[in-house]
């Protein structure tokens, strides 16, 4: 199909994987690669991702972990088409479900309790604010339209206790998420921001919450993403699966 573009992207410790994505329609971004590579997966884990769009983070858990288990779930038809081609198309279909469903109906899907690990990228804007992109499937991976971040948080129900929630969000909105998160027995354990350049503002936040954790929030140190003059930072290249300069 001349709409479809056949890519390849890396990261550390998952190789190579090979995505089929729209040319015009919503594409994996720098967001997934890096939710990816931050989250602490376990051997057999069984890993749940809503709002999986084309699969990219899916195929990356599955590619790194050759143990585990991931369902994903997708409400768009043309994503979940595209995120089922990419798990054929990267000998995952034994490993990735891959589900077209609203996630706020997965309780007639899913079991309660029955996932070690929740990863999720979901959309940033509120609904009713910032641009609106004029293609579907990029205004329900951008804005909040069919589920707020409560909703996405609710999630937690599909969670072991002591499970993981895993999540990349605007920097800006870390309050709200945090505050969200304990309301819904998420406790926060690890956070990460991610910096445009060292002299910039963070512009997203990682956040690692344990269903029914104790407190205690580990700070890591910031994520440069760029050094003067525009080139990945030595860390972006080593993410990317590339040696960093000596």
């Amino acid at each position: 199909m001349s709409s479809l573009t056949h890519d390849s992207i890396s990261l550390r410790g998952a190789g190579v994987v090979a995505i089929i994505q729209q040319k015009k329609g919503h594409c994996f971004t720098l967001d997934s690669l890096l939710l990816a590579d931050f989250c602490r997966i376990k051997p057999r884990d069984k890993i749940l991702e809503p709002g999986a769009g084309t699969g990219i983070i899916s195929v990356l858990l599955a590619k790194a972990h050759p143990s585990v288990r991931v369902t994903a779930v997708e409400i768009h038809p043309h994503a979940v088409e595209l995120a089922r081609m990419n798990t054929s198309h990267n000998d995952l279909t034994t490993r990735i479900t891959v589900l077209e469903r609203d996630i706020r109906t997965l309780k007639r899907s899913l079991q309660p309790e029955s996932f070690d690990a929740i990863v999720t990228n979901p959309p940033y804007t509120k609904a009713g604010s910032g641009r609106r992109s004029p293609s579907a499937s990029r205004l329900l991976a951008r804005h909040d339209e069919s589920a707020d971040i409560g909703s996405w948080l609710d999630l937690q129900y599909f969670l072991k206790n002591k499970g993981r929630y895993n999540i990349i969000f605007p920097a800006a909105r870390t309050a709200e998420v945090v505050s969200l998160m304990r309301t819904k027995h998420l406790e926060p354990k690890r956070t990460r921001f991610i910096h445009p350049y060292q002299d910039r503002p963070a512009s997203l936040v990682l956040l690692e919450a344990v269903k029914a954790g104790g407190t205690g929030l580990e700070i890591l140190p910031p994520l440069i993403v760029h050094v003067h003059g525009g080139a990945y930072s030595d860390e972006m290249k080593e993410i990317y699966g590339a040696p960093s300069e000596a």
